[in-house]
């Protein structure tokens, strides 16, 4: 565990927002036997996102530079497609009744997928204040 939190900060977010993910995804799935689909890829389309935003920060960071621009860039980025598929999914579901991701869903996972990413930042030592 201690080796866990030596890692870099991009990686932890990583590691947990998977973890979290795959949870949520895995204890929902039994939704699919009720027909309720939407809400596991709710919860797996939020995931992927917030997992592959993150990936893309730890991608860039390897390399020791520091890039704040890169990362408000992919802060918005990961904003928008969050409430870009959310706008899409709802007029699909309220226009043409077709259900495919439940928005409600997709952003509550998104809020809790991201708030349990925070983790990353507490340190486990005996040198951190």
């Amino acid at each position: 565990m201690n080796k866990f939190w030596n890692q870099p900060l991009e990686l932890k977010a990583l590691i947990i927002s998977l973890i979290v993910t795959i949870l949520g995804f895995g204890g929902t799935m039994f939704l699919f036997w009720f027909q309720r689909y939407d809400v596991p890829l709710a919860i797996l389309t939020s995931g992927a996102i917030i997992s592959l935003s993150w990936l893309a920060l730890f991608l860039s960071k390897r390399g020791n530079t520091r890039r704040v621009k890169l990362d408000i860039a992919l802060i918005y980025v990961r904003l928008i497609l969050i409430v870009l598929i959310a706008t899409v999914t709802t007029i699909l579901e309220i226009k043409l009744a077709i259900v495919t991701i439940s928005p409600v869903f997709l952003v509550i996972s998104y809020l809790v997928i991201s708030l349990l990413t925070l983790l990353a930042y507490f340190k486990k030592g005996e040198n951190d204040v």
